[in-house]
């Protein structure tokens, strides 16, 4: 019987490797679209800085010459996060691999890759409902207008764009979702009617089954977004400016996953470990938009 060496273990295990990251990459959603830091060596927190906006009243007009009448103080919060573990471990028997016809160490790749990507974004869009600033509400149908209410709120801020706005299946595809908003009626009875479009957002949906952007605002899906808070059949959606949620990052990486040989039980244990600390840096940044998709 040919013995496995090590050199073969490696070669398996970064197959492994290049699988999970793929995974992670085509999953998560939140990750590019927040504000991230990296501890630096030898440190476990990450520190922003949460600026008071300063009003344009505070703007003199003076005569030349003349010192302005007033001095305005830069007034800021801080907000630092401390990054956690997060880890998943799966257990494959020889036996198991031997006698599976799939790539089934690849495959534990994928799957861990996604469960961790999706812990990630779970964090991130768990965040949504301490957003102070509000559009619709518990029992309420998604409208166009709590959309660019989110806008409009955010500009008032002075969020800096980009906006994205983070909705789930239902709050996207469901009966009660934007695809409602945006595609209507149609080929209904026996009467043949077509749809009414809205604008060039209406004719990608329709099209494409998905709308990327829509007045300034870039739109994403999330699959960790609750479509039953308080088990009331409401969607938690977001829309934010990067600088809403701050991402806190291991001094050496987001993530990473390893094999332990247990040579006596005859198993590989593959352990995914993510290190990060996802949390609010500056709540008027975001919008919390809660609306009905039961």
């Amino acid at each position: 019987m040919a013995t496995t060496t090590t050199s073969i273990a490696a070669g398996a295990l970064d197959k492994v490797i290049a699988d999970s990251v793929i995974a992670f990459n085509e999953v998560d959603v939140m990750f590019p679209i927040v504000s991230q830091k990296q501890c630096p060596p030898g440190a476990l927190t990450a520190q922003w800085s949460d600026y008071t906006k300063v009003d344009s009243s505070k703007v003199e007009e003076v005569t030349e010459g003349s010192n302005a009448s007033a001095v305005t103080s830069i007034a800021s919060a801080s907000r630092s996060y401390t990054v956690i573990e997060h880890v998943i471990q799966a257990d494959l028997t020889d036996l198991s691999v031997m006698g599976n016809a799939d790539d089934l160490a690849g495959n534990t790749g994928d799957i861990l890759g996604n469960a961790v990507a999706a812990k990630l974004d779970k964090d991130c869009v768990g965040l949504f409902g301490s957003f102070v600033q509000t559009e619709s509400a518990a029992g309420t149908a998604l409208n166009l207008g709590h959309i660019f209410g989110g806008l409009r709120q955010l500009r008032a801020a002075g969020a800096p764009a980009p906006y994205n706005l983070v909705m789930s299946d239902q709050g996207i595809w469901g009966s009660k979702g934007l695809r409602s908003l945006l595609v209507q009626g149609g080929n209904t009875g026996t009467n043949p009617v077509p749809h009414s479009l809205l604008g060039s957002e209406g004719q990608e949906m329709l099209s494409r089954g998905f709308v990327d952007r829509m007045g300034n605002i870039d739109i994403y899906f999330s699959n960790e977004i609750d479509d039953d808070v308080a088990t009331l059949g409401d969607s938690a959606s977001g829309m934010f400016s990067k600088g809403a949620i701050g991402l806190a990052i291991g001094p050496d990486g987001l993530w990473r996953i390893e094999p332990q040989r247990d040579a006596s039980a005859r198993i590989t244990e593959y352990v995914a470990t993510g290190f990060w600390k996802a949390g609010e840096v500056k709540d008027t940044f975001g919008v919390y938009i809660l609306h009905d998709v039961s």
